[in-house]
């Protein structure tokens, strides 16, 4: 794999082309692809498993950057070769699902000054450890309850679910049970209330 092999996913393609231009000036020459699949089912793990490097740029609509999120569990749970990430967010409550989930990785408000912007992608250029996906062992979960989590942040009911999967409701529910105590949840509502 290249360390020059960079991937930024932004549904925005001016986005996509100042980090280019950032990228190209700043710390040589990389090899940048764009993907901005934001849609269910798009963001996969495996598209980010092939780089390197990727600078995710979560969407305002909330439902997407939910899908982009359960990319990077996916990743986790499925790859072995695991990219540096810096994700780029301006919605708190993205900060706050990935804590939520127990997920760290490197994150930078949109917010910050452009030369505070640069430091960040610099240092993750430059390190071999920044960027690295974390997840905290204790709030871990299976690939059947992050399905469960995920389904259930874009709107999906538990029914729904159950008839999706051909399986029934009450294994659903007990998945979801399961899932919400690992997370330290007493309910769903408590992942879309962000912190003041």
């Amino acid at each position: 794999m290249s360390k020059n092999n960079v991937l930024v996913i932004s549904e925005c393609k001016f986005s996509y082309v100042g980090l280019s231009v950032l990228l190209k000036k700043h710390y040589g020459k990389y090899d940048i692809k764009l993907f901005s699949d934001f849609m269910h089912g798009g963001s996969k793990a495996a598209k980010i498993a092939k780089h390197d490097i990727a600078l995710i740029l979560t969407s305002q609509d909330l439902e997407q950057s939910v899908n982009v999120i359960e990319s990077l569990v996916s990743l986790h749970q499925q790859y072995n070769i695991k990219p540096r990430i810096l994700v780029f967010y301006d919605d708190e409550r993205v900060a706050k699902l990935l804590a939520i989930l127990g997920i760290s990785v490197e994150l930078v408000s949109t917010r910050i000054p452009l030369y505070s912007l640069q430091e960040k992608i610099g240092n993750l250029l430059e390190s071999k450890e920044s960027g690295q996906i974390k997840v905290q062992k204790t709030r871990e979960l299976s690939p059947a309850e992050s399905d469960v989590i995920f389904n259930l942040l874009r709107g999906d009911s538990l029914l729904h679910i159950a008839q999706k999967r051909g399986t029934n409701p009450k294994t659903i529910f007990s998945q979801k049970y399961s899932a919400l105590k690992k997370l330290r949840l007493r309910n769903m509502s408590t992942i879309f209330v962000a912190n003041k």
